[in-house]
């Protein structure tokens, strides 16, 4: 089994190099960025999606379950990405959330020339399952949206 800090670590620097993704955030890579579990320090992804700024891209480890891939047991490693769009004025048309969505499944990072939804994004795993966008609620009870995405591992390193 693979550490999946290593598919985390990979994913946020090809979301960062998504152009048009980075653009969206002020053109701050920094705000596209890992959480890791850290104890005592980084003990709280609530409190963690609570302190984002806005915009901003997090990515962050959510478990690891057994899975298929064709006949074969595998590994999967479930993944979130905690989404703040920026400031919308009344009277546009609201894209920011539909927007960022869009990119992470389909922009294209500029070192691969190939989208996201499509590449290998660790050499250990398939390229990541149809990821799912979903609608929560922050410790505040502030709505943001939230990408549910896997990794199924290729065997068993």
């Amino acid at each position: 089994m693979i550490n999946a800090a290593e598919i985390i670590d990979s994913l946020v620097g090809l979301l960062r190099d998504i152009p048009e993704l980075v653009a969206l955030m002020g053109g701050e890579q920094g705000r596209i960025f890992a959480y890791h579990d850290l104890y005592p320090k980084r003990i709280s992804i609530d409190r963690a999606r609570y302190e984002m700024p806005a915009p901003g891209i997090m990515v962050a480890y959510q478990g690891t379950s057994p899975g298929s891939f064709g006949r074969s047991e595998v590994w999967k490693h479930e993944l979130s990405i905690t989404l703040r769009a920026g400031e919308e004025q009344d009277g546009e048309a609201p894209i920011g959330y539909y927007q960022l969505f869009r990119l992470i499944t389909k922009g294209v990072p500029a070192s691969l020339g190939l989208a996201l939804g499509l590449a290998t994004v660790h050499a250990s795993c398939q390229p990541m399952d149809t990821p799912a966008l979903r609608r929560q609620i922050d410790a505040a009870g502030v709505d943001y949206f939230e990408i549910a995405m896997s990794f199924t591992e290729i065997g068993d390193d």
